[in-house]
C-alpha cells in the first residue's frame, strides 16, 4: 500500500509526460494487486466464518436428532408402563405430563449424559408409576386375568385306547394303506375330567 502511494506521488511530480505515463502505469497495477489482494482476505474471513457457522449448525442438528431420538425412546417406554397401569383420561393426562417433562429435561445440557434407564426411572417416579424393570427383562407382576406359574404342568395323555400302539419305526404299509394319525400325548386324567 505505502509502495502504491510512493508511485502515485511521483507520479503527480514527473514532469515529462512519458515518465508519468509510465508511473501511472505501475500505479494502476499495483493499485489493482492491492485491491485484490484485500477482496481475497476479506472473502477467506467470510469463508471461515461461514464454516464455522455451518460446523456449528450441523453440530446442533446432529445434537437435535440424538435428543429427539432419545425422547422418543424413552416416551415409548414410560408411556408403555402408563397403559398398563392406568386407562382412559388418567392415561391421557401421565402421558401429556410426561410430553411436558420430557421436553423440559431435552433443554438441559446434560440430558444425553443421563443414562436412558436412570431417565425413565425419574419420570416414572415423577408420574406414580412403579419401578420399571430393567431394559430386557420381564416384570414379576403378572397382568390382569393372567396367572403366575412358576412351573408348566406336563400335558394330559389321551386314555390308552386311544393311543397309537403301532411299534417305535412305524407300522409296515403297503401302498394302499393310508398313513396313520399323529400321536396325542395327553394323559388319561385329561380324557377323563369331564
Amino acid at each position: 500500500m505505502e509502495l502504491a502511494e510512493r508511485i502515485q506521488q511521483d507520479a503527480m511530480e514527473a514532469e515529462q509526460p512519458e515518465t508519468r505515463a509510465k508511473l501511472a502505469t505501475a500505479f494502476h497495477r499495483i493499485s489493482r494487486s492491492v485491491r485484490q489482494t484485500a477482496a481475497l482476505k476479506l472473502r477467506l474471513e467470510r469463508e471461515a466464518k461461514r464454516a464455522v457457522r455451518e460446523d456449528q449448525a450441523a453440530v446442533r442438528a446432529d445434537r437435535e436428532r440424538q435428543v429427539d431420538l432419545r425422547k422418543t425412546r424413552i416416551k415409548a417406554r414410560v408411556e408403555q408402563l402408563i397403559w398398563t397401569e392406568y386407562e382412559g383420561e388418567d392415561a391421557d393426562r401421565r402421558e401429556s405430563i410426561l410430553e411436558d417433562l420430557l421436553d423440559a429435561d431435552a433443554l438441559e445440557d446434560d440430558f444425553l449424559d443421563l443414562s436412558p434407564e436412570a431417565e425413565i426411572a425419574r419420570l416414572c417416579m415423577d408420574l406414580g408409576l412403579p419401578n420399571p424393570p430393567p431394559k430386557g427383562e420381564v416384570s414379576a407382576k403378572p397382568m390382569e386375568g393372567v396367572e403366575a406359574h412358576s412351573t408348566l404342568s406336563p400335558a394330559p395323555q389321551p386314555p390308552q385306547s386311544l393311543r397309537d400302539s403301532s411299534p417305535p419305526g412305524g407300522p409296515s404299509r403297503g401302498a394302499s394303506e393310508r398313513p396313520s394319525f399323529p400321536r396325542d400325548n395327553r394323559g388319561e386324567d385329561y380324557w377323563n375330567s369331564a
